[in-house]
């Protein structure tokens, strides 16, 4: 005896809805695969724009402390020629060329970086008399 249409019918039915369940579970699987990608993708790019923004107050903060530094430079510059000490000799005591001197003596002249003024290297305050020693005098070269 033959299947009847019927039975025959139901059993496709039946067939295409386990397909179509289980492509359904596969997109399912995909869809939550490809969430978890763009989450993990968010975070990365969260993690490095945070990182960026380190390494600009780094930076930041890098060259206002070699600015103070270099006004330190100066202000001992400054100090050995209110001593009268040559732009040469200054030059050959600290191993800089008289080019280097003259552009830390003009240093001297332009206002300390904020959050210099009146602070040593070591961060003891300058005294008034350490100010009128260090001052350049006017020299033509």
């Amino acid at each position: 005896m033959a299947p009847r249409r019927s039975a025959t019918k139901t059993e496709a039915r039946e067939r295409a809805r386990r397909a179509a369940a289980e492509s359904m579970a596969r997109e399912q699987r995909l869809l939550e695969l490809g969430e978890e990608f763009f989450l993990a993708a968010g975070e990365a790019e969260q993690i490095l724009a945070a990182a960026e923004r380190r390494i600009d107050e780094i930076r930041t903060q890098a060259q206002k402390d070699a600015a103070q530094s270099r006004h330190a430079q100066a202000r001992v510059v400054a100090a050995m020629k209110g001593e009268r000490a040559g732009v040469t000799e200054i030059g050959q005591r600290l191993e800089l060329s008289a080019t280097d001197v003259r552009a830390l003596l003009t240093e001297t002249s332009a206002p300390a970086p904020a959050g210099t003024e009146g602070v040593t290297a070591d961060d003891e305050p300058v005294t008034d008399e350490e100010v009128q020693g260090a001052q350049p005098e006017t020299v033509s070269v």
